[in-house]
């Protein structure tokens, strides 16, 4: 395996994995990398210990890029993930139960997995009113936001070259976050879910 990137978001590809340049294998490759914070974090949920969910992760990965050809694109790629890496915490947590750790029993970890789908699917939603919510700003308004929150300058720097005070762009961050809630706020409400 080869692992790149911080130590927040690094990537997963098995060496010498076999490309396919099918429409099938790009869109699970790109769904792959851009999941794969979430799976892990979904791991983590079930096995608390850094090294032990770092291990299911990368057995779990191993496994998705083996199975790739199973994935059915118009299905949620995160559940479909996440039950692969549910039945490898299962198969961990049969391996090492003598080794005097303590694990939820199967109703809780059946609960916790619970919740922690539920919250995938509830921020899914968030994060695509996000993006429905800043396609509705004016151009100039949406760009500030990214590049004030890219993190590549300062929001001293980006002040003054806009020609005004930090404080004064820090207000109109402010008045823009704020539309960019009540918005998504809006459309939670106008779907039901609030």
């Amino acid at each position: 395996m080869c692992r790149a990137g911080t130590t927040e978001a690094w990537r997963l590809v098995p060496v010498g994995a076999v490309m396919d340049s099918s429409p099938q294998h790009d869109q699970f490759v790109e769904r792959f990398v851009r999941s794969q914070d979430r799976i892990y974090a979904y791991v983590v949920t079930l096995l608390p210990n850094r090294a032990d969910a770092e291990e299911v992760f990368q057995q779990t990965s191993l496994i998705l890029w083996k199975k790739w050809q199973q994935f059915d694109p118009g299905r949620d790629f995160v559940r479909w993930a996440c039950g692969i890496a549910h039945n490898e915490v299962c198969a961990f947590l049969r391996k090492h139960a003598d080794k005097g750790r303590v694990h939820l029993s199967e109703d809780v970890m059946a609960e916790v997995v619970q919740v922690r789908l539920d919250v995938h699917d509830l921020l899914e939603v968030r994060r695509r009113l996000l993006r429905h919510c800043l396609d509705q700003l004016k151009q100039g308004h949406r760009e500030l936001l990214e590049r004030c929150y890219a993190g590549k300058d300062s929001i001293k720097a980006i002040a003054a070259e806009l020609g005004q005070r930090p404080n004064v762009l820090y207000m109109r961050l402010k008045r823009l976050r704020r539309a960019v809630f009540d918005c998504v706020n809006r459309a939670l409400t106008a779907e039901g879910l609030v």
